[in-house]
């Protein structure tokens, strides 16, 4: 077996640096430890998954994007799929790297007559793929942006 540094430099706990474009994750448990130092030290609430060994740390504003999705009792939360991203915020009067989440849109399902979700009937084995550059997460959706045409982008209405 060889022995790297860098395993020894890896956190528990993600962090802004960690993610470069948002990445689904399911929630496997949340848990609640003590952390910080001397007098820093506060009780926070930490998400774990399923599909990464690391946590996120619950800062308010993304605990309390969980508590309206999912409800106050965090027991519950479990098997729930979050969407974690990058983007940057103002801390202090600095803008700095920070982590959100957000929860992922319900997939749509093509009702019948009778109201009852339609089967979606299972693509053939010889079928092509949409893209070959495609590549789809372990959720099985694609993690290629969808880019509006020029028509879409241009074609607002204004009110007069």
């Amino acid at each position: 077996m060889i022995l790297l540094a860098s395993e020894f430099d890896k956190s528990r706990f993600f962090k802004a640096a960690d993610l470069e474009k948002e990445k689904k994750f399911r929630i496997s448990k949340v848990a609640a430890e003590v952390l910080g130092q001397g007098d820093d030290k506060e009780r926070k609430a930490i998400v774990w998954f399923t599909n990464d060994e690391r946590g996120l740390i619950l800062n308010k504003t993304n605990l309390r994007t969980l508590k309206d999705a999912f409800g106050d009792n965090m027991e519950a939360w479990p098997g729930k799929v979050i969407v974690i991203f990058p983007t940057m915020v103002d801390m202090r009067g600095r803008m700095t790297p920070a982590l959100r989440v957000r929860i992922p849109p319900p997939k749509q399902a093509t009702v019948v007559g009778n109201g009852q979700a339609a089967q979606q009937p299972k693509p053939a084995a010889s079928a092509a793929p949409k893209s070959t550059t495609e590549q789809l997460d372990e959720f099985g959706q694609s993690q290629l942006p969808e880019k509006p045409s020029v028509d879409d982008d241009l074609n607002d209405d204004i009110g007069f």
